[in-house]
């Protein structure tokens, strides 16, 4: 079988053996899409993408996906997905280019913040003054202010609700004006009584604070996602099973891999696509049982290849 009857036999068994409804190949080609596809990977596309992308383009329908349950996605949600990896990846020289107009939206974000701090604080028969407020914010989130008062107590206060959609906005339009020069995660501010306040750009480095690993060892690079891994199928809740086109020193470029936001002990599955078809085939036709249970297929998958790592719900 070519790779395009494979995933098409897989389809077929799937929609034979699904108790509910399967969603249908979409038949007609993403070429459009993979001169921008290659442009985000830094990469010549994969023969194995070509050839399935030239004849199929994701699935059509809101029922379970091809494989096994796995939607089949198209190029579009493919460059979707990569546009979030490219999201993560931060400049080498990082600058803060139009700084009057960010100094303005800063002021702008800290004079919301500060309009939510209460002037004094009643401690027994005396008031005090706070000395100094913390707090931070993103372009898609915003913190509580921590107050720190005269006698060293401390408190939380919530931001006031009519501030929220400003202080949204705010966030954007900074993250939008220096993502491309700078692309910080979120903004620290410290401020004191007055109004005046210093800022610190800072970074959320998911590597850090996320234990991942690969298995085999040393054959999937630790990241969260990665620009360079092109997603195929995708479990409707953020992860995937794809071609990964930078392994780690004992990879194999072009190896399919499981990752995603609940993946931190990624797997590789096979040495190619076509691999990967053959093994899904081999084992739904000697234990079929496996791919209608319960279990999330990508742990099913991980028992096949005999992986004793759980994944992280």
């Amino acid at each position: 079988m070519t790779i395009t009857e494979k995933i098409e036999h897989i389809s077929k068994w799937t929609a034979e053996n699904f108790e509910k409804g399967v969603n249908e190949i979409n038949i007609g080609s993403g070429e459009n899409d993979f001169a921008q596809i290659e442009k985000m990977v830094s990469e010549k596309l994969p023969k194995e993408f070509v050839e399935v992308y030239s004849k199929f383009n994701g699935e059509g329908g809101n029922q379970y996906g091809i494989l096994f349950g796995l939607e089949f996605i198209s190029t579009k949600k493919v460059i979707s997905n990569l546009d979030f990896a490219l999201s993560l990846v931060k400049p080498t020289e990082r600058k803060i280019i139009n700084q009057k107009k960010a100094e303005e939206i800063l002021n702008g974000i800290s004079e919301l913040f500060l309009k939510s701090i209460p002037n004094k604080k009643k401690f027994g028969l005396f008031s005090k003054k706070w000395e100094k407020a913390s707090f931070n914010c993103s372009h898609e989130s915003y913190s509580g202010v921590i107050v720190k008062y005269e006698n060293g107590q401390t408190e939380n206060f919530k931001v006031k609700e009519k501030y929220s959609d400003k202080i949204f906005a705010l966030g954007r339009e900074l993250h939008q004006l220096e993502q491309k020069n700078y692309n910080w995660d979120s903004l620290e501010f410290d401020m004191t009584p007055d109004g005046k306040f210093t800022v610190e750009r800072k970074d959320y480095v998911w590597e850090d604070e996320i234990d991942f690993s690969s298995y085999p060892k040393d054959k999937i690079k630790k990241k969260y996602f990665h620009y360079k891994w092109l997603p195929i199928f995708h479990d409707f809740g953020g992860n995937f099973i794809g071609i990964d086109l930078d392994p780690d020193i004992n990879g194999v470029k072009g190896q399919i891999i499981i990752f995603g936001r609940d993946e931190e002990k990624m797997i590789v599955l096979a040495d190619s696509f076509d691999e990967f078809l053959d093994l899904s085939i081999k084992e739904m036709n000697e234990n079929p049982k496996q791919f209608i249970s319960e279990k999330h297929i990508h742990e099913v998958y991980k028992q096949i290849k005999n992986c004793t790592c759980l994944r992280t719900e």
